[in-house]
């Protein structure tokens, strides 16, 4: 893993931790039902952003892979 996909997923981390006072896999549940929540509220396509988001973390992975391939 990258270190830029490291400090991602540690930022996550921090941001679940400070979601609320369950435990982090609790709260990522809890912060995308919310997030949909959210979307309903705000007229927002929460599927659509879920869609986008998947490309964006399939792209920081294949970025990942390709970095790996130039570093010995």
């Amino acid at each position: 893993m990258s270190q830029t996909n490291q400090i991602r997923a540690k930022r996550c981390g921090k941001a679940l931790s400070a979601y609320s006072t369950d435990d982090t896999f609790t709260n990522l549940i809890d912060l995308l039902t919310d997030a949909q929540h959210w979307c309903d509220f705000t007229g927002q396509d929460f599927h659509i952003a879920l869609a986008q988001a998947c490309r964006h973390y399939i792209s920081e992975l294949n970025d990942d892979q390709h970095d790996e391939r130039r570093h010995p």
